[in-house]
């Protein structure tokens, strides 16, 4: 790199550094910009956004800058450092001659230091070339490689005979660069406008199916209108004749309705006398209801006290129905068994029939437990479920399992019905002895039941 404030005849560095930044890759000017807070924040002063159609105010900003700091090694070998390894071909042979042995060789026959990049002049012949002078002269401005004055002014010379050489090479570069661009640009409309015929003969294709379609289907709908417009004609002599009908029914029906009129208004005039009539009759009814309606508040006053009389009489009836249980259930059974001087067969009877009686808590005197009527008929219902026992016998044996237990079980409720047969008989000569005997009509009549013989109280 040329030391700070040497220049070189025929060379201006800020032509070089321009070539320079415009040889750089987007991506790595980029980085270089955003890598410098203080430079990205020159660049974008005025709204600009890191794109690349800002490219050229990006560049003409770091060569500002560079010129301010007199392209200083600390400002552009980062740019350089950038620059370098796009142009591959140079690169490679430079970079491959600095870390071969030979070079190693020579740096320690000539004393080097081992920072220290300089070409021998067989060297600088192999690689130099006129068409790299571009990229030799950025070499001569920012890198480390220290070239010789005769290698210097070899690049000088060349620079210098072939400055026109360069600019036409490098205007025909820049045309070349278009044409490819354009060359792109008509490949693919090229592309485009061949897949748009494509998609257009099929479209073609596509419209003439159509257009057989929509032919066929034209064709169709005139049959269709054509029948149609004959549905039409059809139609419209029917309605036609319709119409005529209708109208013959529709004078027919005024005629209906006027008569109807008539003698709906006469109707009505007999509704409207009748309506009358009827309310003069309602007016006499309601007050005959009103009269009705009192005479029946009477009648429920006499109603309740008839009521009550009947309740009277129901309990007094009552107390007549119960009189003979009344009877018996003030008489002393033990006593009057021994007055009655039975003989034994009906002394067992007596005493089974004193067994079925339950004995009362007090004085442990048995009596029945109910009226006469219901201890009759509990009698009686032992006696109907053992006669349908028996009679559904061939049922319930299969149902209890096996002959033999079912007649087990029916032992003792034949017990029981005897006993209460036994009982029941006994019970009626009881009564008849009671009632034709112990008792006459006199004391029958009597408002009270007066001491009999046979009462507790006579004992």
């Amino acid at each position: 790199m040329l030391p700070p404030n040497e220049t070189i005849e025929g060379l201006r560095t800020a032509d070089v550094f321009s070539c320079m930044l415009a040889e750089l890759p987007w991506k790595s000017l980029q980085t270089y910009i955003q890598a410098n807070s203080q430079l990205c924040k020159q660049c974008l002063i005025g709204g600009y956004r890191m794109e690349p159609k800002h490219r050229k105010r990006f560049e003409v900003v770091l060569l500002k800058e560079a010129e301010r700091n007199e392209f200083s090694a600390s400002f552009c070998n980062p740019i350089f450092a950038q620059w370098y390894p796009v142009h591959e071909a140079l690169y490679r042979k430079l970079e491959d001659y600095f870390h071969s042995d030979e070079y190693k060789a020579y740096r320690q026959e000539q004393g080097l230091a081992e920072d220290a990049y300089v070409l021998p002049a067989d060297k600088f012949t192999a690689v130099f070339t006129v068409e790299d002078l571009e990229k030799w002269r950025t070499l001569l401005c920012f890198s480390p490689l220290l070239l010789s004055q005769e290698q210097i002014a070899e690049v000088m010379k060349s620079a210098g005979g072939n400055e026109s050489l360069l600019k036409r090479v490098r205007d025909m570069e820049a045309h070349l660069e278009v044409s490819r661009q354009e060359n792109a640009r008509l490949t693919a409309e090229n592309d485009r406008f061949r897949s748009q015929a494509e998609s257009g003969s099929g479209e073609l294709l596509e419209l003439r199916k159509a257009k057989r379609d929509l032919t066929a289907e034209r064709d169709l709908l005139l049959g269709k209108f054509d029948a149609s417009q004959a549905d039409n004609r059809r139609l419209r002599q029917a309605l036609s004749e319709k119409d005529d009908e209708v109208q013959t029914k529709m004078q027919l029906a005024t005629s209906q309705v006027q008569q109807e009129k008539i003698r709906l208004d006469g109707a009505i005039a007999k509704l409207e006398k009748d309506a009358s009539d009827w309310r003069v009759r309602y007016e006499q009814q309601r007050a005959e209801y009103r009269d009705l309606k009192d005479q029946g508040a009477q009648a429920e006053i006499v109603l309740a006290q008839e009521r009550a009389r009947l309740a009277d009489r129901d309990r007094k009836l009552q107390e007549f129905a119960n009189f003979a249980d009344l009877i018996l259930s003030r008489m002393d059974w033990t006593q009057a068994g021994k007055n009655m001087h039975l003989p034994a067969s009906m002394q067992r009877q007596f005493n089974s029939v004193l067994k079925k009686l339950n004995y009362e808590a007090a004085n442990g005197v048995p009596a029945l437990d109910a009226s006469l009527g219901v201890f009759w008929e509990n009698l009686m219902a032992l006696e109907k479920t053992l006669v349908d026992q028996v009679a559904h016998s061939d049922t319930l044996e299969v149902a209890t399992g096996s002959a033999e237990e079912f007649w087990e079980g029916l032992k003792e409720n034949f017990d029981d019905v005897l006993i209460g047969l036994e009982a029941r008989l006994m019970l009626l000569k009881l009564i008849r002895e009671i009632f034709y005997t112990a008792l006459d009509a006199e004391t029958l009549e009597a408002a009270k039941l007066p001491a009999a013989a046979f009462t507790k109280s006579s004992k």
